[in-house]
């Protein structure tokens, strides 16, 4: 042994055993005659241990067994610098003994040692003798089972990601107020919205409330239909905002904010009461954002024509500035779905509100829904009087792209099934759009910000820019041919 003592002490004194940094040490020359000394110690360290009797009574304890935890993870680093020079049968069969042993046996150090010693070694389909395949690669192969376990039983805030948006959303809004984890700045909100409902009277209730809010009682009903006829002949900003005093009372004492909203139609207002009810309605409870939009600012935007009232998208701006996601659920989503298509006053709106109030996450996530997303996540808040006018698709039509122009001019990372969509958008829509500016600007901006993702399907992008007829064309196949 005493012919060994000069790699021991190497390997007791480096913080990282290395073979080649020992090679170099003028005293290396202690070691037995080998071309290098890795594979004589691994036949060292698997010999038997005689002059010690075994734990267990047997005799078949090897020296590695006996030696002290830290030389015992020094030596296994030392033999992974060699991993090419071992004999592999032997050096799996040490490593097998490491990781095969019951629990306690071997030290942390130990194990990831001899697991850093396989992956050294060319792989064997039969594995590791006496080592299952799972032990040697915990955790390498399937996510653990607490991911998989939350993945089952939640609807992801991003659809790749398997959370519980409503325990992530309620505990983040309420740490990121502190600025514990910093989620105020990214502006995500409890939206807990049960979305898969039958569309009929009752759809205000269950879709933007919890299951178990009540029906409205005669009283109640008596009173919203008091405070409609008040809303609808205010003259000032002052009774503007008694009367939204007494509505937001009135969906607090109901338990059924929805509900009342139905009857009282505050979107019938004009655009001055609508801005005090932008500004001053208040719903505590979950979905109270998504609903004040859907039910004020909405409705404006789905019968929108001409350039929408100043006043009231300012006041629009600062309750979706401050809960961006409520804006997604209830404005964007929708708007987007309407069955006669997205317009240019519509989209100037949304541009607006994708610029001034979504983080990229809001915005990632949105398009993954729209373009890759099932039917049934496309489902956005509204009220049921408005449910008509949504569809489930999307309508493609100029102002359409000319929103998904300013979301990419934003530099938003899309996920690679959102651009396989996209692609599949614009080889079908080229022929319609031949001629469009809006079309071949957006598929330009496209071709230059997703070029990494999109590259190896250029034929068909080749294919959609040959039929478009605009000053674009010949920018779009410059960016297409040389990049290839």
């Amino acid at each position: 042994m005493e012919q060994w003592l000069p790699l021991f002490d190497h390997l007791l004194a480096c913080p990282a055993a290395n073979a080649a940094a020992f090679s170099s040490t003028p005293s290396s020359g202690a070691c037995p005659s080998e071309p290098a000394p890795a594979p004589a110690l691994l036949r060292l360290l698997l010999s038997p241990a005689p002059t010690l009797p075994s734990s267990d009574g047997t005799a078949d304890t090897t020296l590695f067994q006996v030696l002290p935890p830290f030389l015992q993870s020094q030596a296994l680093s030392f033999l992974s610098s060699s991993a090419g020079l071992l004999d592999p049968h032997l050096a799996r069969a040490l490593a097998a003994r490491v990781l095969s042993a019951p629990p306690g046996r071997y030290g942390f150090w130990a194990r990831r040692g001899a697991r850093h010693l396989l992956d050294g070694l060319p792989e064997e389909e039969e594995g590791v003798p006496g080592v299952a395949s799972d032990e040697v690669f915990e955790g390498f192969r399937e996510p653990p089972t607490w991911l998989k376990e939350a993945a089952a039983r939640a609807r992801p805030v991003l659809p790749w990601l398997p959370v519980d948006g409503r325990s992530v959303m309620g505990s983040g809004a309420r740490a990121g107020r502190g600025g514990a984890d910093g989620l105020d700045e990214i502006g995500l909100e409890t939206l807990a919205l049960d979305r898969d409902v039958d569309v009929d009277i009752r759809e205000a209730e269950r879709v933007l409330l919890p299951p178990q809010a009540p029906p409205l009682g005669d009283s109640i009903v008596q009173r919203a239909l008091a405070v409609q006829k008040e809303i609808m002949a205010v003259e000032s900003v002052l009774a503007a905002q008694r009367v939204v005093k007494v509505l937001q009372d009135l969906c607090v004492e109901s338990r059924n904010a929805a509900a009342v909203l139905s009857l009282v139609q505050p979107w019938e207002a004009d655009d001055d009461t609508l801005r005090v009810l932008l500004s001053n309605l208040v719903l505590e409870e979950d979905g109270g954002p998504a609903l004040v939009l859907c039910s004020v600012f909405l409705p404006q935007l789905l019968e929108l024509q001409r350039p929408a009232s100043s006043v009231l998208v300012s006041a629009a701006l600062d309750l979706c500035k401050r809960h961006p996601a409520a804006a997604l659920e209830a404005v964007l989503l929708p708007l987007v779905l309407r069955k006669s298509g997205l317009n240019v006053p519509q989209c100037d709106v949304l541009t607006r509100i994708v610029k001034e109030c979504m983080h990229p996450l809001h915005v990632t996530a949105f398009c993954h829904r729209m373009l890759s997303g099932e039917e049934q996540e496309r489902k956005p808040v509204c009220m049921p009087q408005h449910r008509e006018n949504v569809g489930a698709h999307l309508v493609w039509t100029e102002s359409l792209f000319a929103l998904f122009y300013s979301i990419l001019s934003q530099d938003i990372c899309l996920t690679p099934s959102t651009v396989d969509e996209l692609i599949c958008v614009i080889d079908e829509r080229a022929s319609e759009f031949s001629r469009s500016l809006k079309f071949s600007n957006f598929l330009l901006c496209f071709v230059s910000k997703c070029w990494r993702e999109c590259k190896n399907q250029r034929v068909l992008l080749e294919r959609a820019a040959e039929r478009t007829n605009t000053f674009l064309t010949k920018a779009i196949m410059v960016k297409l041919r040389p990049a290839s």
